[in-house]
C-alpha cells in the first residue's frame, strides 16, 4: 500500500511540475533563464552535481538538463510533502483544512527556502544573478505547482 502511494505522490509531483514547467516557459521565452529564478537555481545545482559551469543567463537553447533537474526536485518535493504530511497534521494545530491549502502553503514555503533565502548562495556558486523578475515569476509558477500538486494528490490519496 505505501509503494502504491509513493508511486501516486511521485506521479503527482512530476504532473505538478509539468505544469509548473508550463506556466514558466513564456518568461523563459521572453527572459531566458535571467525570467525563471527557479530554472537558475536548478542550473546552479546541476552545475555543482556535475561540476560543470551553470547555465549561462542567455542561452538561446532550451536548457532540457536543467528542466530535467527541475522535474526531479519537483518530484522530490511531492514525495517529501506525502512523508511529512502526517507530522504537518499532528503538530501544527488546523493543518489540515484541506491538503489544496496545505501543498499551496508548502509550495511557498519551498520558494522561501530556496530562491528567496538561498539567493546568495546560490548567485554566489553559480556566479550569476538571480533578478526580481525571475523570483516572482518562480513565487507564480511554486503556486501553480502548489495547486496542481493538491489536486493530483487529493485525486491518488483520495
Amino acid at each position: 500500500m505505501i509503494f502504491s502511494q509513493i508511486a501516486g505522490a511521485i506521479a503527482s509531483g512530476f504532473a505538478a511540475t509539468f505544469f509548473m514547467t508550463l506556466s514558466e516557459f513564456p518568461f523563459w521565452m521572453k527572459w531566458g533563464m535571467d525570467g525563471v529564478g527557479e530554472w537558475q537555481v536548478d542550473s546552479v545545482i546541476l552545475s555543482k552535481i556535475i561540476l560543470r559551469k551553470a547555465t549561462p543567463i542567455k542561452q538561446q537553447n532550451f536548457p532540457w538538463p536543467t528542466v530535467a533537474t527541475h522535474f526531479l526536485n519537483g518530484i522530490i518535493a511531492s514525495i517529501a510533502f506525502y512523508l511529512l504530511l502526517p507530522f504537518f497534521n499532528f503538530f501544527i494545530p488546523g493543518a489540515r483544512i484541506s491538503i489544496l491549502y496545505d501543498t499551496i502553503a508548502y509550495s511557498f514555503v519551498l520558494w522561501i527556502i530556496f530562491p528567496v533565502l538561498g539567493r546568495s548562495a546560490i548567485e554566489s556558486l553559480g556566479r550569476i544573478r538571480i533578478s526580481n523578475r525571475g523570483l516572482l515569476v518562480s513565487l507564480l509558477s511554486h503556486i501553480v505547482y502548489g495547486v496542481f500538486l493538491g489536486l493530483f494528490l487529493m485525486f491518488v490519496l483520495g
